[in-house]
């Protein structure tokens, strides 16, 4: 009985999201290369390049499946913005600061991974990048990866207008960076990259204090996983540039600054 309130609950919760989401995607040209690559009978994680506040709401058009996102706790800080980021981006906090308080983000997160398809979404840059070049990522994503032992695919939203300049007054409110990235992006044509998913390299940690004595190890699989993970953004990022050469769409790396 409580299982079935609990879906009866997110059923009518994810209403405004997906109805905004169709909204959007009538205004949005998202073209979606190697879709095959998302698992349709098993979890998967997604590494996504981040540009753009609008990102969630893009790849959750995109790939068309519910899509956990895990992102910064800053962005839930009022009632408002908390809504919005779960109920129309569907976003978990994670904490930077108060660590403490990730006990219940990775108490949900591992208790959601269990489930036999889901998708988890996290910007392995750890930031926006107006740049649109990748160089170094955080790592929330492999640590992911490595904890709960599911394949980490890469994806690269390319085309995307980057919105207002990252020192504006404006993109102080990452909500706001979001909602004017929405607008300004309506009627872009945004390509989609789905890269070959990196299956993580160590076993699974069972009891954190275990993985400790093991500290060199992990910390090598964690590399390891960026590593790959970079190439792969590398080469996806080529991929669009050499498929987009013309000219007639312009990519987030060679566009213009930021609005200020």
């Amino acid at each position: 009985m409580r299982e079935l309130k609990a879906k009866i609950t997110d059923f009518f919760f994810s209403i405004p999201r997906v109805l905004f989401i169709n909204f959007f995607k009538l205004f949005v040209r998202i073209r979606v290369f190697d879709r095959k690559k998302i698992p349709k009978d098993h979890s998967a994680i997604l590494a996504i390049n981040h540009t753009t506040g609008a990102d969630p709401i893009i790849l959750l058009g995109a790939i068309r499946k519910k899509i956990y996102f895990i992102a910064s706790a800053e962005n839930f800080g009022t009632r408002l913005t908390n809504y919005f980021m779960r109920k129309f981006a569907n976003s978990i906090p994670i904490y930077k600061k108060q660590f403490i308080k990730n006990t219940a983000t990775f108490k949900e997160l591992f208790t959601i991974s269990r489930k036999k398809n889901v998708l988890f979404g996290i910007y392995p840059e750890g930031r926006l990048n107006k740049e649109g070049k990748l160089d170094s990522l955080k790592r929330g994503a492999a640590y992911l990866s490595y904890k709960t032992k599911l394949p980490i695919i890469p994806i690269y939203i390319h085309n995307l207008r980057r919105g207002v300049h990252p020192d504006s007054f404006i993109a102080r409110s990452n909500v706001a960076e979001g909602i004017i990235s929405i607008i300004i992006n309506t009627f872009q044509r945004i390509n989609v990259f789905i890269g070959e998913p990196i299956n993580p390299t160590a076993e699974n940690i069972i009891d954190d204090f275990k993985g400790l004595a093991d500290a060199k190890n992990y910390k090598a699989a964690i590399d390891e996983i960026n590593r790959a993970l970079l190439e792969e953004f590398s080469g996806l990022q080529e991929e669009a540039d050499d498929m987009f050469s013309a000219g007639d769409e312009e990519d987030p790396a060679h566009a213009a600054p930021p609005i200020k």
